[in-house]
């Protein structure tokens, strides 16, 4: 990145922010302190009204603004990427709203890139997910609103779990997407502990006045990690053939896969950590003699009594009545 381009870019940076510090302006262009000092005097000369030192971070005075920002048709590209993603995996509104920025990210493109744009979006698809999408309303706008502002919330959730509706007070700590749905991470006041709410279960959303706190609970990804994870996750390791690994492929990471180890026969030898010995028991058997548990004793005795009672029950038409 030539220099002119570099102070285009810190000026960028500076505006993304209330206030950037040193060290992520040298990590964020890859250049030394006294290069980022020289680059910020340049922007002060040029007229830039910047403000701070360099032990406290540096920022824009309030007000000033850069002209229209002119985006070239890589970036436009990534955004559209970004775009297929969003159409696909969240509520109408939202999808709206990014089709409005896309918009005016066009409106500022030179002819030859809309046309770029415009052939690789019809190039370019997300193939939908087999589950349903997110409904009309999810009310992820309100969410976000109170995620970024700490208000407190208001709203009606339906639990599948006991199928019953209940009226909540929720701090709200954060938003993931897993599992094909948006999940709020809130402190429920209800329960008096964090919760994990299906956005497209919340029925209504009201963002209140209250201010609150964040800080005062644990973080939103620690405590889902231990959710999903669970605190209490056990080792196993298991044999397998080379065929059976290759068609594990992704799915093997989300049964809390750690290391595998190609042994002299050809086989794999794979270790994992989960916190159900009997879910993870019966995901193995779908590999039929393919796979070998090596151990704990504990899964093995799991897996034989599963193999056991799937005998047992198909072949019982077959059997013959004497």
């Amino acid at each position: 990145m030539n220099r002119i381009d570099r102070l285009n870019a810190l000026l960028i940076h500076l505006q993304s922010k209330p206030r950037v510090t040193l060290s992520e302006l040298e990590d964020r262009f890859e250049i030394g302190r006294r290069t980022v000092f020289r680059d910020i005097r340049s922007l002060i000369d040029a007229g830039v009204p910047i403000g701070g030192e360099a032990g406290e971070g540096y920022f824009i005075v309030e007000g000033y603004h850069l002209p229209p920002v002119v985006f070239n048709k890589e970036e436009a590209a990534a955004i559209l990427m970004g775009a297929k993603f969003v159409e696909q995996n969240a509520d109408v509104h939202t999808i709206q709203e990014y089709e409005k920025a896309m918009y005016k990210i066009k409106a500022v493109l030179k002819y030859s890139d809309k046309e770029f744009l415009d052939n690789l979006n019809e190039r370019v698809a997300i193939r939908p997910s087999p589950t349903p999408r997110q409904p009309v309303d999810s009310h992820i706008a309100e969410i976000q609103q109170a995620i970024a502002t700490n208000r407190l919330v208001s709203m009606t959730y339906y639990s599948q779990y006991n199928d019953s509706t209940t009226s909540r007070e929720v701090e709200p700590l954060g938003m993931v997407f897993y599992s094909g749905r948006w999940h709020l991470i809130a402190f429920c006041r209800l329960r008096r502990d964090l919760r994990d709410f299906r956005t497209d279960r919340i029925q209504k959303v009201n963002v209140l006045p209250e201010i609150i706190d964040p800080a005062k609970h644990p973080n939103y990804l620690d405590f889902l990690n231990e959710a999903l994870i669970g605190t209490d996750a056990k080792e196993a390791t298991i044999k397998c053939t080379a065929k059976a690994a290759r068609f594990m492929g992704e799915q093997k990471y989300f049964q809390g896969f750690v290391e595998e180890t190609k042994l002299q026969d050809g086989h794999y030898q794979m270790k994992f950590v989960t916190p159900y010995y009997d879910y993870f028991a019966r995901w193995l058997m779908m590999y039929g003699n393919e796979i070998e548990i090596l151990s704990p004793s504990e899964l093995q005795g799991i897996a034989a009594t599963i193999a056991k009672n799937l005998l047992e029950h198909h072949s019982a038409p077959f059997l013959v009545k004497t």
